[in-house]
């Protein structure tokens, strides 16, 4: 008999609205709520709209709702992250002015399937020398996407951390492609284990981790926007060595 498979469903509900700002201008908000299969509201996803302009991110509160207040008109794509469930993507979704559609009032709603994703990733170990310690089987990369302060300001940089023990990884290879797989530029890390790649064209990209002491890795997805600064910490770990999740 085959594995059955386990979905849960998140009803997501894009709702945009209109209120005039002290110029006369129309202040756009986006809100909207996750919920699972049972209705039951999920608390703690993260919400992200991207755009090549602007990188907007909010959670969802114990209710399963989320606002994003004032948010300009143009093209975004949608993504939702929740312990548990796989990535839930919408590309192409419009924010735009509800008196310019033909149902001024009508608004716009996305319903779809996620899938329970699983606890942890798995890894190929060739040869274990070493167990490291227990952790969480949840993701131990992040990135985080703040205002940039200058339009020279670099807007892609982070750091490597080894992951048992923590310490900074110097001398590490990264090698940032683009959507299409081309790869577009190569910094290594100093001694503190910091990189920055300059003059870093909006878009979506993931970066490649190497070196000699360590296993390779692929950073997953992340967007780089004209008005933010993208920061990455990237944890490696040390060959001869896997985690264990709780």
């Amino acid at each position: 008999m085959p594995p059955r498979t386990i979905t849960a469903f998140v009803s997501l509900i894009l709702v945009v609205s209109i209120a005039a700002s002290a110029r006369g201008q129309a202040s756009i908000s986006v809100t909207g709520s996750v919920s699972d299969q049972a209705s039951a509201p999920i608390a703690g996803a993260q919400i992200s709209l991207y755009s090549l302009d602007r990188i907007l991110q909010t959670k969802s509160d114990s209710l399963g709702r989320f606002k994003f207040d004032a948010v300009p008109i143009g093209k975004y794509e949608f993504e939702i992250l929740a312990q548990g469930f796989k990535r839930f993507i919408k590309p192409n979704v419009l924010v735009t002015d509800l008196m310019r559609l033909a149902i001024p009032d009508k608004s716009t709603d996305l319903t779809t399937v996620m899938q329970i994703g699983p606890a942890g990733s798995a890894r190929d170990i060739v040869a274990v020398a070493e167990l490291a310690a227990v952790g969480d089987c949840g993701p131990s990369d992040s990135v985080t996407y703040g205002p940039r302060k200058t339009r020279e300001a670099d807007a892609l940089a982070g750091i490597v951390i080894g992951r048992f023990p923590k310490m900074a990884v110097p001398g590490a290879t990264l090698q940032l492609f683009d959507k299409a797989g081309a790869l577009i530029a190569q910094q290594q890390t100093n001694e503190r284990g910091e990189f920055q790649f300059k003059q870093t064209a909006p878009g979506r990209y993931h970066i490649l981790f190497q070196h000699p002491g360590y296993w390779n890795m692929d950073f997953g997805e992340f967007w780089v926007a004209r008005e933010n600064q993208t920061y990455i910490t990237l944890q490696a770990l040390q060959l001869g060595k896997i985690v264990v999740c709780q």
